[in-house]
């Protein structure tokens, strides 16, 4: 049990640190595009006056396209770890390829995108569909608020737990687009097989991380924000961007690594059926 936990804490913790932390440059470089990020974010509430729509939709579009590259790049920097790892280095991606960063990353959040269309649509048809039997019943002698209460709550219960399990899926599925590319995205049947408690372990332990981190920073942010301090604003992203990024790289390659031995433990599972 013991040597189980303490394997465990090397093979995804403690090794996944020193690879993370093994360039500091390149992990500066990608907490400075979350910084980038997080200051962009920014600058919508900070519009001062009555600006008007079209002012608004300039701002919000140019805010849409920064964001969209910065998080491709990253997003892609993350694929560029899997592959690395896939491949058995154990160097962290160069920077210089920016365009095949951003490249993964775009198509990455397009599958994602698809994905959490392909659940919430059905979702949210059966949610539309309740709330116009509500809608309808309202004005009828037999509604009743707690039939609402009741049909709604496990409605919402619902998309918590398909979130989870998304949330869940997600973090495979990422593995395999690195390596099969954009539809190894949705080989569902093949994803699934690999979860295990100890993948479980893992995306809980770094889940938990990751939102402790975010809510600091959520925290410190918005407080700065409140303050109208910008000075602030800038050290607390400034300080907090390189710690968000050095989990979330962590995590990719505490998975990956798990996603190379499970592979293994099911090709050897399938030679003895055969």
């Amino acid at each position: 049990m013991l040597s189980g936990i303490m394997s465990f804490i090397e093979k995804y913790i403690v090794e996944p640190f020193k690879y993370a932390t093994s360039d500091l440059d390149k992990i500066i470089i990608g907490g400075m595009l979350l910084f980038f990020n997080s200051i962009v974010d920014s600058l919508l509430p900070s519009l001062e006056g009555s600006p008007t729509y079209g002012q608004i939709l300039g701002v919000c579009l140019l805010i849409f396209i920064i964001t969209l590259i910065l998080n491709g790049v990253v997003l892609g920097y993350y694929i560029g770890v899997i592959k690395n790892t896939l491949k058995g280095l154990d160097i962290l991606p160069d920077w210089s390829n920016i365009v095949e960063l951003l490249t993964d990353g775009i198509l990455y959040s397009i599958a994602l995108l698809l994905l959490v269309l392909m659940l919430l649509i059905p979702v949210g048809l059966l949610f539309m569909f309740i709330l116009a039997l509500i809608l309808v019943s309202e004005n009828m002698s037999y509604y009743d608020p707690t039939v609402v209460v009741v049909v709604l709550i496990p409605l919402i219960l619902l998309m918590i737990v398909l979130f989870i399990v998304l949330d869940i899926y997600e973090s495979l599925a990422t593995v395999n687009f690195a390596k099969k590319g954009f539809f190894g995205f949705f080989e569902i049947r093949d994803i699934l097989k690999k979860i295990s408690l100890e993948y479980l372990g893992i995306w809980f332990l770094y889940t938990l991380c990751n939102s402790l981190v975010s809510l600091i920073f959520k925290f410190s942010l918005q407080y700065s924000l409140y303050v109208n301090d910008w000075i602030l604003l800038c050290l607390v992203i400034l300080i907090v961007s390189p710690i968000t990024f050095i989990p979330s790289v962590m995590f990719y390659r505490a998975v990956a690594k798990y996603y190379l031995e499970r592979e293994g433990k099911i090709y050897i599972e399938r030679n003895k059926v055969n």
